[in-house]
């Protein structure tokens, strides 16, 4: 499990690699859909998680630094098509 939580924390940082480049693959419907699936999944390890309390911590950061993300991608999609 501790592995696969490391694996997360990759994805999440290349998530967030994607997201700055303002990538069309993440923002597609496919990509958010599989960015949401990637974010409740960490979740889903993070519980999962017991005795590795510093995997754990770095897990639920990364987890919170992508919900962060969608919850400002929402915000500027709103936003932006609000404009003239």
């Amino acid at each position: 499990m501790k592995k696969l939580a490391f694996v997360f924390i990759l994805i999440h940082f290349l998530l967030f690699i994607l997201w700055i480049m303002n990538s069309g693959y993440l923002f597609s419907p496919y990509g958010m859909l599989a960015w949401i699936a990637i974010v409740a999944i960490g979740f889903m390890i993070q519980i999962k998680l017991e005795n590795v309390w510093m995997v754990r911590r770095v897990l639920a950061i990364s987890n919170g630094w992508m919900v962060f993300l969608m919850v400002a991608t929402v915000f500027i999609y709103f936003a932006v098509s609000s404009m003239p």
